[in-house]
């Protein structure tokens, strides 16, 4: 069978029960490409914005903004296995904090924070994933890292326990973590027992479609205005419009001096009139091909 060819991203509302893996799969059956990848994948349990590159919109992976926003409950009073609904209990307290507790100690989780990943997530401790060796038993600690909170906010109280809030953080954030260290530091425990993903990039909830609807769009070929221009996702990137000749020189991987010597642009969208050509950067005043979109 002939590999159809299609270039874009496209945003799935990712349903509850699945892997993110699973949805990939199915994208890439039911479209017959190969080229595919994706922008942050999403717990099982979870929900929301799953940002899905295909074809040559897998080389604009790591330009795409890493900012994302979720939605998400923590219930206070248990910790699980998973810091999630789906993992057992490990302990239970009677200390339950009220909605101004909450409040006063957000502040506390924004910036620039310290965060250890959950055990059972996909990161590798000594080349294997953490997942494996915790579903053995097997005791380690997970390596801290750094994460940005734009914004932490309280939405509303939903029962005794159960408490919503929103937040806008940097790609890497686990709000399982997230969740379970508000607990900890509320002297309470609590785990995640709701999680979507309301905004990747600039795309909101607006922009994403079911998997369901969209394997139906596919069936009747009406599937196409779903999957986005790449440049569309990454149009925060400033951009550069060549002339034939310059395009050429760009196409062949050859370095262009086009600006003033002092400038330096980290990354550039680079066009030919209205057709992207790929993504450059200026050094010195030097524009330097990045990647090469073969569209």
């Amino acid at each position: 069978m002939i590999e159809n060819k299609m270039d874009g991203w496209l945003f799935i509302d990712k349903p509850i029960g699945i892997s993110s893996f699973s949805v990939i799969r199915k994208i890439r059956r039911t479209l017959n490409i190969k080229k595919i990848g994706h922008a942050g994948t999403l717990d099982p349990f979870a929900t929301g914005a799953l940002g899905i590159a295909i074809g040559e919109a897998t080389k604009s992976i790591d330009y795409i903004s890493s900012i994302k926003e979720y939605e998400f409950n923590i219930t206070f009073g248990e910790s699980k296995t998973t810091e999630d609904l789906e993992g057992e209990t490990l302990e239970r307290t009677n200390k339950i904090p009220n909605e101004n507790d909450i409040k006063n100690i957000l502040d506390n989780f924004t910036g620039i924070i310290d965060q250890h990943p959950p055990k059972h997530s996909s990161i590798k401790i000594n080349g294997q994933r953490s997942y494996k060796l915790a579903r053995k038993d097997i005791n380690f600690k997970t390596k801290s890292r750094k994460v940005t909170i734009y914004e932490i906010n309280h939405i509303k109280q939903l029962n005794n326990y159960t408490h919503k809030l929103r937040v806008k953080c940097s790609s890497g954030t686990y709000i399982r973590s997230l969740g379970r260290d508000i607990a900890l530091r509320l002297n309470s425990l609590g785990y995640i027992s709701f999680l979507r993903r309301t905004k990747i990039s600039k795309i909101d909830e607006k922009g994403i479609i079911s998997l369901d609807k969209f394997l139906e769009l596919v069936h009747i070929g009406n599937h196409f205005k779903m999957v986005l221009p790449i440049e569309s996702v990454l149009d925060d990137i400033p951009a550069v419009y060549l002339k034939k000749e310059n395009a050429i020189k760009f196409r062949n991987g050859q370095v262009i001096s086009l600006f003033d010597k002092f400038s330096d642009v980290n990354t550039l969208l680079v066009y030919k009139e209205k057709k992207i050509l790929g993504l450059g950067k200026i050094e010195s005043g030097t524009l330097v091909p990045i990647r090469m979109f073969n569209i």
